[in-house]
């Protein structure tokens, strides 16, 4: 059972504690304060420089795998386009040797996709350059 705390009974270690306490919270402000006033300001502009600069990096890496995202993403939409058309415009053509309808689904398909490729394709060099 835990006893009555006594005056000063939180500045000493726990069991299993390494280190000294912390100090009170008034201290600590005022080591802080004392240690700012030494002289710090260029140590402080250095701390924040270099906190600008790590989030310049980060920033600039962010950008790198959001562009190979999109790079993979157009690829894929690329190539699935590509099967599509393909398919369709195969389906196409055996409807037409067999006589059944073979404009409306099968080609009509074909050109969406087409059409949907070459945007792709043309919005991809567009990018490029």
């Amino acid at each position: 059972m835990i006893g009555p705390m006594r005056d000063g009974a939180d500045d000493e270690p726990l069991e299993g504690d390494i280190g000294p306490a912390a100090p009170p919270a008034g201290e600590a402000g005022a080591a802080r304060a004392a240690d700012a006033g030494a002289g710090t300001g260029s140590a402080e502009r250095g701390a924040a420089e270099e906190l600008r600069r790590y989030e310049r990096e980060r920033e600039e890496r962010r950008r790198r795998t959001n562009a190979l995202a999109g790079r993979v993403a157009a690829v894929l939409a690329a190539l699935l386009l590509a099967f599509l058309a393909y398919d369709s415009a195969r389906t196409a053509v055996e409807a037409r040797s067999r006589g059944d309808e073979w404009i409306y689904p099968p080609l009509v398909i074909a050109l969406i996709c087409t059409i949907a490729l070459a945007t792709l394709i043309a919005r991809a060099v567009r990018r490029v350059k």
